[in-house]
């Protein structure tokens, strides 16, 4: 696990600056504190931040092959790297290290860009090829690990992160303006886009190839699977998944260094820490985190677990000045603003564990794959009611405004759009009609990403597999950079058995009546989790790993005394309608209403802004 960074001129008789590079690298001091190292030869570099876990003395980067014209560098990590070396071994390659960066390399040399097929892990690397004087660049099939790169007159730029990016100099700080939307009303950007304009992100599942006068992209890794022609047996995908996920956490266990898991207290995370409890006996570090706002708090469900396996578990609470405090910190760790609240209790459960452990297993990823989240139910629900939609709205609303119940609030909300509206949004964190009118006049409402996907799925009938889809390609992947971007803050890998690319084929392969039960949400986890939790882990209603926003923006203190002075703040950019911002927060703090989400929102951009100097 591990910082890259690369630059490639394109004036061939151009040099690179070691200076550039060394600057580059050294913005992500966090991801590789164990060891650095800088590669150039012309007008191409590498650079290389390390966090040392496999070939712990052995695995310096920049590395090059069995060929010494393929130079690589290389962040994540391949768990069926032996047998890849050995199968390579067989062909001629001769290996000096123990690492699964040098195996890479070579299946380079051996395959091409087929390489990237055989590889079962998370991955974000660079190969620079001397024989064809390009360089070849892949990102895992998920999007566990990030690559962000910049294509400019003058050079192409990659990085692990956007400021390292930055850092080169190649590129400026602004902000682009299409994606605000989008980002006010799912929290985050998808696709290949960021909020930096000219900054993007290589896709999930694709491989780039640069040379100083070309650059191409392709996909090796589809979601897509056929239609389900083969009748789907309960019994049948319990054991499968069963034995997959036992198989994703036994070769996600192999480390040099000390290992545990976060233990949320969540169906996922326990199954997880069970599995590897199961595979490593007792005594295995886990990691949980609580709140005093009892209603939030789940540490109560992780210790159900730590118990019943006999863990080293561990305990902390956040507390609202705390996370306060360290909110501008992270979202300069992320680059953008922070998607998730929950960000905040990643990074301070990722600090306690950097004190016993390198290596957490976390439960990521099941809840796209097998359907879990409540409001995966709304389209199923909206299919079902089309013929009522007019009746049972007003009956929502006085329902969802008497109990609070955000969940019956979003379904009057959707009440009002089309199947394909309702899926492309169901994500959306904060409502269109309050967007539009907190952003100045003459934002460009775009989303054209999400719309891609939707139409790349239009065809399949089934509405939770369209939702699954449509997720994996979107909200998976912000949930995968924060995951990297917090534990990494504090020099911790993470693993994410549930995104093994083989139980995410298993999963695509089968109809949403197979991963959940009478609109009961990933019953297919649920019935393996069940045969090693109790039911009170596992039939829990599902809370989602909140932050008590609403509570802590009223505070005068912590988050509200931030977002207090936040707010106060020159917010004349042409982004924002200022008077309607106003309006917002002095309805929240009354009272009268909630706008935490929109508030969160528009506090976490206009810190961004500030901590990156971004231009409008």
């Amino acid at each position: 696990m591990c910082g890259i960074a690369g630059l490639l001129l394109k004036m061939a008789d151009t040099r690179i600056e070691i200076g550039m590079l060394a600057r580059m690298r050294d913005t992500m001091v966090h991801r590789g504190p164990d060891d650095e190292g800088i590669y150039t030869d012309g007008p191409v570099g590498l650079a290389h931040r390390r966090l040392s876990i496999i070939g712990v003395s052995t695995g310096h980067q920049p590395m090059h092959g069995s060929n010494p014209h393929h130079w690589i560098v290389f962040n994540g990590e391949i768990y069926n790297y032996r047998e890849l070396r050995h199968d390579l071994e067989r062909c001629g390659h001769q290996f000096h290290t123990e690492s699964d960066t040098e195996v890479i390399v070579n299946a380079y040399a051996e395959y091409g860009e087929q390489c990237v097929q055989r590889l079962n892990g998370m991955f974000a690397f660079a190969i620079w090829d001397g024989l064809t004087n390009s360089m070849f660049m892949a990102r895992d099939r998920l999007g566990i690990k990030p690559l962000y790169y910049y294509d400019g007159p003058d050079g192409f730029v990659f990085a692990s992160e956007i400021k390292a990016i930055l850092a080169s100099g190649q590129v400026v700080a602004k902000l682009d303006q299409d994606r605000i939307w989008e980002y006010f009303l799912y929290r985050g950007i998808s696709g290949e886009n960021t909020l930096f304009s000219g900054i993007r992100s290589l896709l999930p599942g694709h491989w780039m190839r640069i040379s100083q006068d070309r650059t191409e992209s392709h996909r090796f890794w589809p979601h897509r699977h056929p239609e389900f022609p083969v009748p789907c047996s309960l019994d049948h995908s319990v054991t499968k998944l069963e034995e997959l996920l036992t198989d994703a956490v036994r070769i996600r266990l192999m480390s040099e260094v000390p290992l545990g898991t976060f233990c949320s207290g969540g169906v996922d995370s326990s199954l997880v820490t069970a599995l590897a409890a199961r595979h490593l006996g007792e005594g295995v570090n886990t990691f949980s985190v609580g709140f005093s706002e009892v209603a939030y708090d789940e540490t109560h469900y992780a210790r159900l677990v730590a118990r019943q396996y006999g863990t080293q578990h561990h305990e902390l609470v956040v507390e609202n000045k705390e996370f306060a405090e360290h909110l501008g910190d992270l979202i300069w760790l992320n680059d953008e603003p922070l998607h998730f609240a929950n960000s905040v209790q990643i990074y301070a459960i990722s600090r306690l564990a950097k004190q016993f452990v390198t290596v957490v297993l976390t439960g990521e990823g099941a809840d796209e794959l097998f359907l879990g989240y409540p409001r995966y139910q709304i389209p199923q629900i909206l299919n079902r009611l089309r013929y009522v939609r007019t009746l049972f709205k007003p009956l929502a609303g006085v329902i969802g405004r008497a109990s609070g119940d955000h969940r019956i609030q979003k379904l009057e909300y959707f009440l009002d759009q089309d199947m394909d509206s309702a899926i492309c949004t169901n994500s959306a964190t904060n409502e269109r009609e309050n967007v539009d009118s907190l952003l100045a006049p003459g934002i460009p409402q775009i989303q054209r990403y999400r719309e891609e996907v939707l139409n790349q799925y239009r065809d399949i009938s089934d509405i939770g597999v369209r939702l699954s889809f449509q997720d994996q390609h979107t909200y998976l992947v912000s949930i995968l950079h924060r995951q990297d971007k917090m534990s990494m803050g504090a020099s911790i890998e993470a693993r994410v058995p549930f995104l093994d690319y083989r139980i995410a084929e298993f999963a695509n392969s089968m109809p949403s009546s197979c991963r959940t039960r009478r609109l009961r949400g990933k019953e297919l986890v649920k019935r393996v989790a069940r045969k090693y939790l109790p039911d009170e882990v596992v039939y829990r209603r599902k809370s989602g790993f909140g932050v008590p926003l609403g509570s802590w923006l009223k505070d005068d203190e912590g988050l509200g005394g931030l977002a207090k002075k936040v707010f106060n703040s020159d917010v004349a950019d042409g982004v924002l309608n200022e008077k309607q911002l106003r309006r917002l927060w002095l309805e929240h703090r009354s009272g009268t209403k909630n706008h935490a989400e929109l508030l969160w929102t528009t506090m976490n951009f206009l810190i961004w802004r500030a901590q990156f100097n971004v231009a409008c």
